[in-house]
C-alpha cells in the first residue's frame, strides 16, 4: 500500500470515517486525474495550495452550501497526515455561508405505514420496523448480530448497539417489530442459510442462502429505506431546498423515536437520551456516573411502546397491555398501601395489649402493697 495512504487510514478512528473520507479524497483525486495517492503528495505544495482552492471553488457551484466542511475534511486530513501544510484559513474562507438546515421532519407514523403497505420484501419490512422501534442510526446496522440481541418481557428485545466501542449503548425493540424480524430471520433458515448468534441481524441479498453470509452494508441500509419511499409515493411533489428533502430518508425514523420518547408522559429525559446513544451535555458526569441497568432503561421504554408501534391493531393492542400493566401497578402499590395498613393496625394492637398487659399487672401490684 502506498505509504501516504497507510499513514491517512491509519490516522482515522473508526471504520465509519474512513470509508467517508477516502471517497472525499479518492473524488479529488480523480478530478485532477492523478494515478495515484502519491501522486497528490508528490506536487509542489504552492501548486496544490491553488489546486485546492479552485476545488473548492468547482464544490460551491455543485453541492449545498453545509455540506462544504464535511466533503473537504478528508482532504485536509490527508495532507495534514502526509505533512504538508496548506493555508487552511484562507481555503476556509472561500467556504459558501451556512444557510438555515433542511430535513428537519420525522417520518409519521402514517408514512411509515404507508411505506410498509408499499413494500413486499421481508428485508425491508424488517428493516423499517427496526429503524422505527429502536431509533438507531443506519451506520449501526451493518455491526449488528444475533447474539445483540436479547429477549425482554412482554415479547420485546434489548439491543445492544456498537458493542465494545466507547459508544456502546442499549436500546430495545418492541413485539411488532421482533415480530417482523423473527419472520426475516426464519425465512433465511428456510432458504438454508445456517443462523446462530455470530449471524448479521440483516445481510445482502442472496440466490442462496447457503452462499457465504455478508452483512447489509450502509448504503444498502439507506438504498432499501430510499426504495420503500420511492414506491410509496411520500417524495411525490416534494422539492428539495439546499440539497435535502424535508425529511431525511434514513435520519427521518430517529427523529421520530426521540420525539415520541421524549414526549412520553412521565419519561425520564436522561434515561430516554441513553437509549438514543445520546450525551447529555447539560449533565457532564452522567455519562460517567450515571449508568442505569437494562432493565432501568426497558421500564422507559414500555411507556413509549403504543406511540411507538405502526399497525393500528398492534397498536391499539400496545395500548391495552400498557393500560392493564398501569392498571395492574396501580392495583399493586394499593395492595402495598393496604398492607402497610394492616401491618400498623397489628402493631397497633399488639402495642395496645402489651399496655393492657402492663396495666394489669401494675393494678395487681398496687392491690397486694394495699
Amino acid at each position: 500500500m502506498q505509504r501516504s495512504l497507510l499513514l491517512f487510514e491509519n490516522s482515522l478512528k473508526t471504520e465509519a470515517t474512513k470509508k467517508m473520507y477516502l471517497y472525499f479524497l479518492d473524488n479529488f483525486k480523480n478530478f485532477y486525474k492523478l494515478k495515484d495517492y502519491d501522486s497528490i503528495i508528490a506536487i509542489d505544495t504552492p501548486q496544490l495550495q491553488i489546486m485546492v482552492e479552485d476545488y473548492v471553488m468547482m464544490l460551491k457551484k455543485r453541492i449545498g452550501a453545509n455540506s462544504m466542511r464535511t466533503y473537504m475534511a478528508g482532504i485536509q486530513a490527508f495532507f495534514e497526515t502526509n505533512d504538508i501544510e496548506l493555508r487552511w484559513k484562507k481555503i476556509h474562507r472561500l467556504f459558501p455561508a451556512k444557510v438555515k438546515k433542511t430535513g428537519a421532519r420525522m417520518w409519521t407514523t402514517e408514512d411509515i405505514r404507508i411505506m410498509l403497505s408499499s413494500v413486499r420484501d421481508l428485508r425491508q419490512k424488517a428493516l423499517i420496523h427496526f429503524l422505527a422501534a429502536s431509533g438507531v442510526r443506519r451506520g449501526a446496522i451493518p455491526e449488528l448480530k444475533l447474539k445483540h440481541l436479547q429477549e425482554m418481557p412482554d415479547g420485546c428485545r434489548s439491543v445492544l448497539v456498537y458493542d465494545g466501542s466507547l459508544e456502546e449503548y442499549t436500546t430495545f425493540i418492541h413485539p411488532e417489530a421482533v415480530f417482523w424480524l423473527e419472520k426475516y430471520i426464519e425465512h433465511r433458515r428456510n432458504d438454508g442459510e445456517y443462523i446462530d448468534k455470530n449471524s448479521p441481524l440483516f445481510r445482502k441479498t442472496y440466490q442462496l442462502g447457503i452462499q457465504k453470509v455478508i452483512p447489509i452494508n450502509e448504503d444498502l441500509v439507506m438504498k432499501s429505506v430510499w426504495h420503500a419511499i420511492r414506491v410509496s409515493g411520500l417524495r411525490a411533489g416534494q422539492q428539495k431546498r439546499n440539497g435535502r428533502y424535508e425529511t431525511q430518508t434514513d435520519h427521518g425514523f430517529r427523529k421520530r423515536w426521540v420525539t415520541i420518547v421524549e414526549n412520553t408522559d412521565g419519561m425520564k429525559i436522561i434515561l430516554a437520551e441513553k437509549m438514543v446513544g445520546h450525551s447529555v451535555k447539560s449533565i457532564p458526569m452522567a455519562d460517567v456516573y450515571n449508568l442505569p441497568t437494562t432493565e432501568i432503561l426497558f421500564k422507559e421504554y414500555q411507556k413509549t411502546i403504543p406511540e411507538l408501534t405502526i399497525d393500528g391493531t398492534a397498536r391499539k393492542q400496545a395500548e391495552l397491555d400498557q393500560a392493564n400493566k398501569d392498571k395492574s401497578e396501580l392495583q399493586k402499590k394499593v395492595d402495598e398501601i393496604m398492607d402497610m395498613k394492616r401491618q400498623q393496625a397489628d402493631e397497633n394492637a399488639r402495642r395496645d395489649q402489651a399496655l393492657e398487659y402492663l396495666m394489669k399487672k401494675e393494678k395487681e401490684r398496687e392491690s397486694k402493697l394495699n
